[in-house]
Order: C-alpha cells, then sequence, then structure tokens
C-alpha cells in the first residue's frame, strides 16, 4: 500500500525533475520525433528550407550566400532561410535560458509548460497554414510567419529533449544517431544488453517514419493538414509528460 502511495506520488509530483531512465519518458520522446518528421516534410515543399533540421539550412544558407545554384527558385529561398535558422536560435535561446534560469531544466512542471507552448505554436502555425491560401507560398509576409512559428517550437524542443541529458535520443539530429548505432561495439547484442543502441534505432525508424507520414499527407492533403497531424502527436506527448515518474530529491540535478 505504501509503495503504491509512494509511486503515485512520484507521477504527480511536479516540482522533482523527471525520471530519464523511464520507458514512457523514451516514447514520448521518440513520437516528438515523429512530429519533427511529419513538420519538417510540410515545411520543405514550400520553402526549400526546414523547420528543425538547421544543419540542412546552414549548408543550403552558404550554398545560397556564394550563388552556387543556376535554379531561380531555389535563390528565392535564402530569406526563408535565414528566418528559420533565427528563429530556432530564438527558440532554443528563450526555452533553454529561461529553463536555467528558473534552475528547472528538468523539472516536470517545466517540462509541461514548455512543452504545451510549444505545441500551440505548432497548432498556430497549422491554423495559419489550414486558414491562408497565401500561407502556402515562401515569398508572403504570412506563410513565412507559419515557417517562424515552426522554427521557435522546434528551437524550444530540442532544447528541452537535450536538458533530459538522454544523449542516444536527439528528436533531430539523424546522421549522428546512425554513425552511433553501426560502430556501436554491441551493435548485435540482444535488446536487453544494449539500450543505448535500442533507443537510436528507435529514434531513426519515428524521424523517417513521420518523413513518409508527412510526405503522403502533405501530398494528399497540402501542408495545413500535415502540421495539424504533427500537432496531434505532439499534443499526445505533451499529455504523456503527465504521466512521466520524477526521481527521488537526492537524486535531482535542476
Amino acid at each position: 500500500m505504501l509503495g503504491r502511495v509512494s509511486q503515485r506520488k512520484s507521477f504527480f509530483n511536479f516540482r522533482r525533475d523527471i525520471n530519464p531512465k523511464s520507458h514512457l519518458l523514451e516514447t514520448t520522446v521518440l513520437l516528438l520525433a515523429l512530429s519533427f518528421g511529419i513538420q519538417d516534410s510540410a515545411t520543405y515543399p514550400i520553402f526549400q528550407c526546414f523547420a528543425s533540421n538547421q544543419t540542412g539550412n546552414t549548408v543550403l544558407f552558404a550554398i545560397h550566400i556564394f550563388h552556387l545554384t543556376s535554379d531561380d527558385r531555389l535563390s528565392h529561398t535564402i530569406v526563408p532561410i535565414a528566418i528559420s535558422l533565427g528563429a530556432f536560435l530564438a527558440g532554443a535561446i528563450f526555452f533553454g535560458q529561461v529553463a536555467c534560469l528558473l534552475r528547472s531544466v528538468r523539472r516536470k512542471w517545466w517540462l509541461l509548460v514548455s512543452s504545451s507552448l510549444q505545441t500551440a505554436i505548432v497548432a498556430s502555425a497549422a491554423g495559419i497554414q489550414l486558414g491562408y491560401a497565401a500561407a502556402r507560398k515562401s515569398d508572403t509576409p504570412i506563410g513565412r510567419a507559419a515557417l517562424a512559428l515552426q522554427a521557435v517550437a522546434a528551437g524550444g524542443q530540442v532544447s528541452m529533449v537535450r536538458g533530459l541529458m538522454m544523449s542516444d535520443l536527439t528528436t533531430t539530429m539523424a546522421t549522428a544517431a546512425l554513425v552511433d548505432v553501426l560502430i556501436d561495439p554491441q551493435l548485435f547484442a540482444a535488446p536487453a544488453k544494449n539500450i543505448g543502441r535500442n533507443r537510436r534505432v528507435g529514434f531513426l525508424i519515428a524521424l523517417v517514419a513521420g518523413s513518409f507520414i508527412g510526405a503522403a499527407v502533405y501530398k494528399n492533403n497540402g501542408p495545413g493538414l500535415t502540421l495539424m497531424v504533427g500537432f496531434i502527436i505532439k499534443a499526445l506527448a505533451t499529455g504523456m509528460l503527465l504521466f512521466n515518474s520524477t526521481v527521488p530529491d537526492d537524486e535531482e540535478g535542476g
């Protein structure tokens, strides 16, 4: 009986750090990776850049700065790329530094608040894409506003996940995760003996699945509904944070 009460407290004590070893938290982060793949699938066809993959954006930005492409359509994407980069950095700085100032990087209450804000921002971007035809063009202010909203939410999400100290799950960096899997000395070990590999493979599957799901939805229904699907998955992940367990006070790191 006492054990059940203690477990219940660990679920609903919002002032404690969330438990990074929780399988439910792993699932939550994998859902966030899935939503990232979906959202970028809705972004690239319009803007020829990404809302979350800033490595790709940085390379594209350099290519356009030095006019290394002869495609007139692509040459006009430098502004959306700059917007995405800037908004992503702004989101990462805001959510990351506020968490540090509040000393709540891994606090359950902060994860719920920040993830809810990011989810609301994605919902706003989806609403803009659904409600305004002009938002589906890369050279319109409202379209660029929707892109900026997605990038802000992406920056906040990456900073939040990195703060969880779950190095195997980043939600964005597929290349590093893929290489880590391939060079793992225990690559072929049983699932129970290599949790890190399992996490990385799960992340890669989630990101790839999200990309294909997003592309399929986009082809048949357009960017607005694609972003709405990403929002629903992100909202589900946010709700799951409510039920993640926390760690005892003596194990907290802030």
